[in-house]
């Protein structure tokens, strides 16, 4: 929350900088609990061990806990983290690790000197934005940690300049090295197919002319709620799966998942969400006619709280 805070500060002039420190803290500390969960919370699967230097010049046969300057253990890093994670079977998908290369590589440059380009801010937006979701995406299957209502998204605004505006910039040579290595580990995420995790995604922004302010608005079934028609066009883009492709996604998703009375069962709960099942009637005044159910993508989010994620 601390790092899209300040990324959404469009005078904070260090924003993108420190964007990276703080999201790179917040995913330190995720994936140390989820290997706390996997090691029964105990704190040990966190330590670090070293062997001590020995007076002839040798390293010692026995491991030591290695211990800071105030006496505490220290801790893993996030590179062994994820190493141990896979270790006892949790896939850190191939995109949020290419997603995290590319946060530690901003993080070690900003604390050397100030990345301050308009390449750099835009890239910065499209890892970050990819970094958030990931987050959303791990924190909700592996504890159920529901974000949905916290409204952490970054918003662009603030960096774009004027449209129709070019700008010639020159790059100094480090900058330029860091550009670059930072859209080979964008590019190496991207390989991989089936996830729902991001290496970094593109933001783009179209302006639109309108004569009225927009108003939000709230699907309810107040009769005297102000009415808001939605075309077929605009159903189908909410609610694109058919059954078929429900039940496809669901098997390239999850390892376990059978279509079986658990699966039915958990259907029928679902269908109890008009966020996420929309059903169209043969005869719309006719609730006993012929049906077709469609749903929202957004069904793969409660499926993840009961089956496991290949």
């Amino acid at each position: 929350m601390a790092a899209v805070e300040i990324y959404n500060k469009p005078t904070f002039a260090y924003r993108e900088e420190a964007f990276s420190i703080l999201a790179l803290n917040a995913w330190e500390l995720l994936l140390k609990a989820k290997l706390l969960s996997e090691a029964s919370n105990s704190a040990k699967a966190l330590w670090v061990y070293e062997h001590r230097q020995l007076a002839g010049g040798g390293k010692s046969r026995k491991r030591y806990l290695k211990k800071n300057r105030a006496g505490n253990p220290y801790t893993l890093g996030l590179g062994p983290v994820i190493v141990d994670l896979e270790a006892r079977g949790t896939n850190v998908p191939q995109a949020v690790r290419s997603n995290l290369d590319a946060l530690i590589e901003i993080r070690d440059n900003a604390v050397h000197f100030i990345n301050a380009s308009p390449r750099l801010a835009k890239q910065v937006l499209e890892i970050g934005t990819a970094a958030v979701k990931n987050f959303i995406e791990l924190g909700g299957s592996w504890f159920g940690l529901d974000l949905a209502g916290a409204q952490i998204y970054l918003m662009p605004i603030g960096f774009v300049g004027p449209v129709g505006v070019g700008t010639v910039l020159s790059l100094q040579q480090d900058e330029n090295r860091l550009l670059t290595f930072l859209s080979s580990l964008v590019a190496r995420g991207a390989n991989e197919e089936g996830g729902s995790c991001h290496a970094a995604l593109e933001v783009s922004l179209s302006f639109k002319r309108t004569g009225a302010v927009g108003t939000p608005v709230l699907v309810t079934n107040d009769p005297t709620a102000t009415n808001v028609t939605l075309s077929e066009e605009d159903i189908r883009k909410r609610f694109p799966w058919s059954y078929a492709d429900l039940l496809g996604r669901l098997k390239k998703r999850f390892v376990d998942f059978k279509e079986n009375p658990k699966f039915h069962g958990l259907k029928r709960q679902l269908m109890l969400d008009a966020n996420l099942v929309k059903s169209r009637y043969l005869d719309p005044g006719n609730l006993r006619s012929s049906k077709k159910d469609f749903y929202s993508p957004n069904a793969l989010s409660f499926f993840d709280l009961h089956y496991t994620k290949k």
